[in-house]
């Protein structure tokens, strides 16, 4: 059975265990994907389920949720960052990563709730210095999120901004699959990953660490202090707050009934 995930190092702690015997043993093998084309990917059924933005969840009546587990932070996220040629009250064009969907949404809240700003929004793929010749700020999500070069840009942690905002912890991803595609099987699989990734935080953040070319402390630090697995109440009502604000803009459809 196939399942979706994006490649990114935050993501790690949930699939990791899928590549050791016992994980190959499960039956599941994990398709790394971006998030635009996971959604995608659950939808035409490519894949089982798939680690996806959040805010899919509510553009797809017949999507549901694992419980309980979840890709998410309070305040500082690192990876989800806005990197402006301006301040922000200035900005008026936005290259938007492509790769993006609850990120993309997150930004298009700021501007217009948080900075009482319209910009214009650019589709552009992940290249920093091609988005910004064409727009005064770009969003880029994932590794080159963390990665990118900072030198001279006003730069903005998008987790931090929303923590700012509204005190609320922010849910970036979801398991996420069509209604009847989340089994029991495929639950206790999830739950399972999720176990053994916590349990060898450590070794993962060595392994990452050389693929990213980046300080072990670097990753070990945001795995383990930024990064959070698990979902609480405090969750559950940022997640309920980002989904309001998107209906507001028209970004997601508003619940009937």
């Amino acid at each position: 059975m196939r399942i979706g995930s994006v490649p990114y190092l935050n993501a790690k702690p949930l699939v990791a265990w899928f590549d050791t015997p016992e994980g190959q043993r499960s039956g599941f093998t994990v398709v790394y994907e971006v998030p635009s084309r996971l959604a995608q990917m659950v939808q035409t059924g490519e894949v089982a389920c798939a680690m996806v933005s959040s805010i899919e969840l509510f553009r797809h009546t017949d999507w549901e949720a694992v419980p309980h587990i979840a890709i998410a932070s309070t305040g500082r996220v690192l990876s989800v960052r806005l990197f402006s040629k301006l301040p922000v009250e200035r900005v008026r064009s936005v290259a938007l990563d492509v790769s993006s969907l609850t990120s993309a949404a997150l930004v298009q809240v700021l501007f217009s709730r948080r900075w009482g700003t319209q910009p214009d929004y650019l589709p552009a793929a992940p290249d920093l210095e091609a988005m910004l010749c064409e727009a005064d700020a770009a969003l880029l999500i994932g590794d080159q999120g963390m990665l990118a070069r900072e030198q001279g840009l006003t730069v903005l942690d998008l987790g931090e901004e929303w923590h700012r905002w509204t005190g609320l912890p922010f849910v970036w991803a979801l398991w996420l699959g069509r209604a009847g595609q989340l089994t029991a099987q495929v639950q206790d699989a999830l739950l399972s990953a999720r176990q053994w990734g916590l349990q060898h935080i450590p070794q993962i953040a060595r392994s990452e660490a050389q693929r990213l070319g980046i300080p072990d402390d670097l990753v070990r630090h945001y795995l383990c202090d930024i990064m959070q697995y698990h979902t609480t109440p405090a969750h559950e009502e940022g997640l309920a707050r980002f989904v309001k604000e998107c209906q507001q803009l028209g970004l997601v459809p508003v619940a009937q009934g």
